[in-house]
C-alpha cells in the first residue's frame, strides 16, 4: 500500500499504547518540525532547481501547521514537548545510502519519500488499531497528507533525475530500509523498531 518492503506489524500499535501515547505524541511533534527543516534545508541548497523552490515552502508550512495540532494535542493530554532525540531511523538511512551515494539531492528526496511512506504506515495502523479513537481520528486526520508527502518527493525525484537512475536507486534505498527497520529498538516513537513482522 505505501510502496515498502517491510509491513510493520500491527501489535507495534498495542506496544505504543501500552507504554506511552505522551511519549509517542511528543516524537510525533519532533517528526513534523524535522520534515518542515529538511524541506527549508532543500530550498535553500537548491535554489536553482523550480519545482523544489516553488512546492516544497508550502509542504514546510503544512507539516509545522501538523507540529502545532500534535503538540496541541499533547499538551491537552497533559504533556509537554521535551528536548528532541536523535532518530536512529532516519541517522541509519542517510548513514547506510552514503557508501553508495551518486548523488546527495537524489538520496535525500527518495529518503524523504521513504521517510514519509513510513510515517502514512504507521499513521494508518494508528488510526485503524488504536483504542483510544479520539487519537486514532488524529492519526486518520493527517494520513493523507502524508501520503501526498510521500508522492511529492518521489514525483520531485523523478522531474529531476533520469527515470532509470531514480528507479535504481529507490530499490537500493528500499531494500536497505526494510533491513533497518527490523533492526530498531523498539520504543513509543513514530520510526521505531516494531518489534516484529515479515517482508512483504
Amino acid at each position: 500500500m505505501f510502496g515498502l518492503l517491510y509491513e510493520t506489524p500491527p501489535e507495534w500499535v498495542a506496544r505504543v499504547e501500552a507504554t506511552s501515547l505522551l511519549d509517542l505524541l511528543g516524537d510525533h511533534a519532533h517528526c513534523e518540525l524535522k520534515a518542515a527543516a529538511t524541506m527549508q534545508a532543500l530550498v535553500a541548497k537548491n535554489p536553482g532547481i523550480p519545482d523544489i523552490v516553488q512546492k516544497l515552502p508550502r509542504v514546510a508550512m503544512e507539516e509545522l501547521e501538523h507540529f502545532e495540532r500534535v503538540e496541541a494535542e499533547l499538551r491537552q493530554r497533559g504533556g509537554t514537548l521535551r528536548e528532541a532525540d536523535t532518530s536512529p531511523y532516519a541517522d541509519g538511512l542517510h548513514r547506510g545510502s552514503s557508501a553508495t551515494r551518486t548523488s546527495l539531492l537524489l538520496d535525500r528526496l527518495l529518503i524523504s519519500h521513504l521517510i514519509e511512506a513510513r510515517s502514512a504506515e504507521r499513521f494508518h495502523l494508528l488510526a485503524t488499531h488504536l483504542q483510544d479513537r479520539s487519537l486514532a481520528a488524529l492519526y486518520q486526520e493527517l494520513l493523507p497528507s502524508e501520503s501526498v508527502h510521500r508522492v511529492l518527493f518521489l514525483r520531485l525525484a523523478q522531474a529531476i533525475f533520469p527515470e532509470a537512475k531514480v528507479n535504481d536507486r529507490l530499490e537500493v534505498l528500499r531494500r536497505m530500509e526494510a533491513e533497518l527497520v527490523p533492526t530498531l529498538p523498539f520504543e513509543p516513537r513514530v520510526h521505531s523498531g516494531p518489534g516484529g513482522g515479515a517482508a512483504a
